[in-house]
């Protein structure tokens, strides 16, 4: 996940474009007025109140994964995805054939049991 260290206004117009939301929406979502939303992306190099970067934060941390990566992506910033390393795809690996065989197993215990009509 991105970590903003100090949001500016970039940063905040960057992450209501993710969210897919308006000015004004985002305003109430964050307490603000519409036009403060405005001042941020007309200004960008301006640095909200310690009030405002916490609830940016806040906002950030709780966004789900599809709009972190496009907060990301109009950053400009890389993806920062975590790879898997060959253990851990033998682990998932083991783990889903072991899943699909007890699923196997619980399949044919149905199939088995008469039914009670």
């Amino acid at each position: 996940m991105a970590v903003i260290e100090k949001w500016t206004g970039r940063h905040a117009h960057a992450l209501r474009e993710a969210l897919r939301l308006t000015n004004e929406s985002f305003a109430g979502r964050l307490g603000v007025a519409p036009r403060t939303i405005t001042k941020w992306k007309e200004r960008p190099e301006m640095v909200p109140s310690p009030y405002l970067q916490d609830a940016l934060d806040s906002e950030l941390a709780q966004a789900p994964v599809d709009v972190l990566t496009r907060f990301t992506a109009n950053l400009g910033l890389p993806d920062q995805r975590i790879a898997l390393d060959q253990a851990s795809i033998g682990q998932l690996n083991a783990a889903v054939t072991d899943l699909a065989r007890l699923l196997a197993r619980i399949e044919l215990g149905a199939l088995q049991q008469p039914s009670a009509h």
